[in-house]
């Protein structure tokens, strides 16, 4: 008799302990999963711009954005355009070539066909053509400064610095300090200071460097969080707004963010999923506090204000 009390209480014992540790991790996993919604936001940063138009380019495939004291500077499948502030239409020409990257100074712009860079005055006459430079190039970006013209050539991973008859100055990425190219996305700027800055976007960084090369400082890392720079390669596109902040785009998730010259996250523009991801949108930005973003998914240019 005693023996079966002992082996009920035996057994009542057992089954306490096994009913204490069900509840115990039940609660640990309740408490755990509070704490994860707790710390996961409900949802993204909201963006802080919005769109104040849309421009639809109907007479050619838009790749490209560049601003000028004139107006917007548009190209791509075989055209240039500049439009108004307003968005009408001041002039088109046909380029003869596709236009993948523009530029301007003011007096002249500079397109990107590929592997030559063509030259307009600001009426839309030719003025001169330079290159090709390489068969293998793939001239991505054009920058213009005071004195030099910078042009991003993602085929052979280097950077060219021209004067302003084309002429070669000096020519960056050469082996042993070459760029991280995995696809034709490879953006460039050089201000009045002849500071080079560039993207490196197999680094997922950008590079602020002299006229010679030398690396002066660098910022960003890969990661997904909305202060780092995702996936394979980017920044795919970036402009420089005025105060020295910079717009960026990235593809494989599109979205279009501001950072400041420390490469410290300003602000959303558009959120993530706003345009097709595997395409990422060209930017520029002009003293009116617009950024446009010309989009080769729709041939659209979109232009936000903030809000």
């Amino acid at each position: 008799m005693n023996k079966k009390i002992a082996l009920y209480f035996s057994l009542a014992i057992i089954l306490l302990f096994i009913l204490f540790m069900v509840y115990d991790t039940s609660t640990r996993e309740k408490e755990a999963v509070e704490q994860k919604i707790m710390a996961t936001p409900e949802t993204e940063p909201e963006a802080m711009w919005e769109i104040e138009s849309v421009l639809e380019v109907d007479y050619g495939k838009l790749k490209a954005v560049a601003v000028t004291a004139k107006g917007i500077i548009l190209g791509g499948d075989s055209f240039i355009s500049l439009y108004s502030y307003n968005l009408e239409i001041i002039w088109m020409i046909d380029a003869g070539k596709q236009v993948f990257a523009l530029a301007s100074d003011g007096d002249n712009i500079y397109a990107s066909s590929g592997e030559t860079i063509l030259v307009y005055d600001i009426d839309g006459n030719p003025v001169d053509e330079w290159g090709p430079y390489d068969d293998s190039a793939i001239i991505t970006s054009i920058s213009v400064s005071t004195d030099y013209v910078a042009i991003a050539d993602a085929g052979n991973r280097l950077v060219f610095v021209l004067d302003k008859k084309g002429a070669l100055i000096s020519l960056v990425g050469q082996p042993g300090d070459q760029f991280v190219i995995p696809s034709p996305y490879f953006d460039i700027y050089i201000a009045d200071d002849n500071t080079l800055v560039t993207a490196n976007p197999g680094k997922r960084n950008v590079e602020f460097r002299n006229i010679d090369g030398d690396i002066l400082r660098t910022f960003g890392e890969a990661g997904t969080a909305l202060e780092y720079f995702c996936g394979c390669c980017n920044p795919s596109h970036f402009a420089f707004m005025p105060g020295d902040n910079i717009v960026t785009a990235e593809k494989g998730i599109n979205r279009i963010k501001i950072v400041d010259p420390e490469g410290i996250l300003v602000e959303l523009v558009a959120q993530p999923g706003s345009f097709i991801a595997s395409i990422p949108v060209d930017l520029a930005a002009g003293d009116n506090n617009i950024i446009y973003a010309a989009n080769p998914a729709d041939s659209k240019l979109y232009a936000f204000k903030r809000k």
